[in-house]
């Protein structure tokens, strides 16, 4: 199974919840326990290195921590939140990043959108390094009150 591969977690998700546990209150704190316990494993992503003569080598950070990055940076947009945050990578070097909105109803989602956008640019400059120049998706894909 790949990382990422949601597929496998789908199909036992569903498979759980047509057979029901008459006694899940008594397992349910172990089973979240363990589940979050798990190692997440993340994709390495290829940083600009500020001082590329210093030292050799390269600088790589997980896809998890640029993902965890934006969704501080955007928790506190007061006309949206956030929903999904995705990076894509090939060789380590980031393609691009999809966020996911819920738009706070009669809110004008096309500059909250561009105010997202901004914001996950400047990040992806602190994170990844200035310069970095890739395509940021940002979709409303619900709303809210």
């Amino acid at each position: 199974m790949a990382i990422g591969d949601l597929e496998i977690y789908d199909n036992a998700g569903r498979l759980l919840r047509a057979v029901p546990e008459p006694d899940w209150q008594a397992i349910e704190p172990a089973v979240l326990a363990a589940v979050r316990a798990t190692p997440r494993g993340g994709w390495p992503l290829t940083v600009v290195d500020p001082e590329p003569d210093a030292a050799s080598g390269r600088i790589r950070v997980s896809d998890l921590v640029l993902t965890a990055a934006l969704s501080r940076a955007l928790a506190g947009e007061p006309d949206c939140f956030v929903d999904r945050i995705e990076a894509t990578s090939n060789d380590e070097v980031l393609q691009g990043v999809q966020i996911q909105l819920s738009g706070l109803y009669g809110a004008d989602l096309v500059t909250v959108t561009e105010r997202v956008r901004q914001r996950a640019e400047s990040v992806l400059s602190d994170v990844i390094g200035p310069g970095t120049a890739v395509p940021i998706s940002v979709t409303v894909v619900d709303v809210h009150r």
